[in-house]
């Protein structure tokens, strides 16, 4: 049993096993974290856009309210409310004259008030207690017992917003609760002579807040200024009370106008939380989600991938179990035949006459036994054709020499017959010949910069002077060696995608310097520019062949073959203004060349 389970088809089994069930694993875990993340940004998004239609209702219903009280106050001569300004200012007014003025007062409240669903009273009163109301407002006893009359008299607050409570002793049931807006009120010369306050219905809280949704979630109020909750919904996912202390891990997660954060409920369940602190009330309110009923959607959507997951194992086990058996005995057959080969005994009797890849092993096996007496006749003739073959190459081959004297002379005879231009390019050429042609795989800064120049100067040629172009190199960094070649694709790259399309005015600057204790080598031009993913695809070199800057990828490799991972390489580019390749690399003397290639001299 157990020489049966080492052979090649109970191998081949448990390996396609394995790789199917780690490739399973594997995208199922970042399918569910993809999904996981994805359905909490979700959630977020529902969550905030929620917030913000339920608390702009809720702001424009208090804001409704403010205005009222903030008309009931209005300091005109020419206002209805300036019989209310008189009835609190004046004590000299007789018993009629109070009447008719109150009658007046009453009227306009009446007709300020009167479709105002959300609001259960309002009354104006002096800091005496006499008093102008409409409706069942709060009483002047009940904000002296809470001290709310001082909130407004002691303080410089043009608006005090008092959490929900009952209006007065009278008044207790739940459907009696409200809310307060306080203003005070001031006479003609600016002086505060009293206060309005208007009581809004608590079911404002219900009917912005507590609404109907899909998703076991709920809305909640808070003042974060005494830590007390001012609403509860029906589905009460954290179990908080109404005018109770808020969780203390719900304060201190909120540390701005609004966001998101994860806690632990008191059952211990995970929680999100979406909150957003309104502008105008300054109470936050709250949306929570449990987590689970975030992933709940996915969750059997993964059951059923497990399953088909698993009968495709098995599928695949029955499958692979036939194929394997098939093949396995055309490989055994082959096998014993090819143990049977040793020494001089090269003779191949099994035939086997399948046209798959075991049959054709089979075929090329016996074609090789037989070419392995010929292989070396083979190998001598073919050396020998080969060493003629390089005669007759060497017999072609130009001495670079020859070239090099060939361009002196062209530019000789252009300087003769005033073709400076002419002259020009074939020095330049000249040049970069004479430092191709060098051994060395290090230069001098120095060197490179006048190689980058000769280039330039024909290329200018070429693009008919449609760039001007400066090479600097610091008196610091004239000595320090670079690599040869490593400058003179990025200064191409520059021409061909930057400032290819740019008739005139393209501008390409090349600067060596040291930065503290390296070389930086900056090429720059004001070219065409990039975005920040193309920047990526360059330097991670996520493109095909034709798609341009393959030169990055082969300066990276040479750098890297040369200094590990000590050197810098960066590219900053703003698209249509500029591009800056930078690199950084070790200070290296001509001394210290041969660290680093060691047959620099050679």
């Amino acid at each position: 049993m157990k020489k049966r389970f080492r052979s090649i088809r109970y191998k081949f089994i448990l390996s396609m096993t394995a790789v199917f069930l780690l490739f399973s694993f594997l995208v199922l875990g970042i399918w569910y974290q993809a999904l996981k993340q994805e359905a909490a940004s979700t959630a977020i998004r529902n969550s905030e856009h929620l917030l913000e239609v339920s608390n702009t209702i809720f702001e424009n219903q208090v804001q409704d309210i403010i205005n009222v009280a903030a008309l009931t106050s209005v300091r005109s001569s020419n206002s209805l409310s300036a019989n209310i300004l008189t009835i609190l200012s004046r004590n000299d007014l007789t018993g009629a004259e109070i009447v008719s003025y109150r009658k007046i007062a009453s009227d306009y409240l009446i007709s300020l008030c009167s479709f105002k669903s959300n609001l259960n009273g309002l009354m104006l009163s002096d800091f005496k207690g006499n008093t102008i109301t409409y409706g069942i407002p709060t009483s002047y006893e009940t904000m002296a017992r809470n001290n709310w009359i001082s909130l407004i008299k002691d303080s410089e607050e043009s608006l005090v917003l008092i959490p929900p409570h009952f209006p007065s002793q009278w008044y207790n049931t739940q459907k009696d609760m409200a809310f307060s807006v306080l203003k005070p009120v001031f006479d003609y010369n600016n002086k505060k002579i009293g206060f309005v306050i208007a009581d809004i219905n608590s079911d404002l809280f219900q009917e912005c807040f507590d609404t109907s949704s899909p998703s076991p979630s709920s809305l909640y109020v808070i003042n974060r200024n005494d830590g007390r909750v001012l609403f509860c919904p029906s589905f009460n996912l954290l179990n908080m009370e109404l005018n109770k202390e808020v969780l203390p891990e719900i304060i201190n997660h909120i540390s701005s106008s609004s966001g998101h954060f994860l806690m632990m409920s008191p059952e211990r369940e995970k929680m999100l939380v979406v909150y957003h602190t309104s502008s105008l009330t300054n109470w936050t309110t709250l949306s929570v989600i449990p987590e689970k009923e975030i992933v709940t959607a996915f969750t059997s959507t993964l059951h059923n991938i497990i399953l088909i997951t698993l009968i495709l194992l098995f599928l695949l086990i029955g499958t692979v179990f036939f194929i394997t058996t098939l093949l396995t005995r055309q490989i055994r057959i082959l096998a014993n035949a090819v143990k049977q080969i040793d020494g001089d005994y090269l003779d191949f009797n099994v035939s086997i006459q399948t046209k798959d890849e075991i049959g054709a092993l089979s075929s090329q096996f016996q074609a090789m036994l037989k070419r392995i007496k010929l292989l070396l006749l083979e190998v001598k003739k073919e050396e020998e054709g080969k060493r003629r073959a390089e005669i007759s190459a060497l017999q072609f081959q130009m001495n670079p020499h020859f070239l090099y004297n060939t361009l002196n002379t062209i530019k000789f005879l252009s300087s003769l017959q005033g073709a400076e231009n002419i002259g020009n390019v074939a020095q330049s050429l000249s040049s970069l010949m004479h430092i191709n042609m060098d051994g060395r795989s290090f230069l001098k800064a120095e060197e490179d910069g006048e190689f980058v120049t000769s280039y330039l100067e024909i290329q200018n040629y070429r693009y008919t002077n449609a760039f001007q172009s400066r090479i600097r190199v610091s008196e610091e960094a004239r000595s320090c060696m670079v690599p040869k070649l490593l400058v003179q694709p990025l200064v191409e790259n520059s021409l061909k995608h930057g400032l290819k399309d740019k008739a005139s005015g393209g501008i390409l600057l090349v600067d060596y310097l040291l930065d503290e204790e390296f070389l930086k080598i900056i090429v720059e031009d004001n070219g065409l520019g990039m975005d920040d993913e193309r920047i990526h695809e360059i330097m991670n070199h996520n493109q095909n062949e034709n798609a341009g800057h393959i030169g990055i990828h082969n300066i990276r490799e040479r750098l890297h073959m040369y200094f590990g991972n000590n050197y810098e390489m960066e590219i900053i580019s703003q698209p249509g203004v500029f591009t800056r390749f930078e690199i950084l690399l070790p200070i290296i003397t001509e001394n210290e060349v041969s660290h680093y290639v060691p047959n620099f001299n050679r």
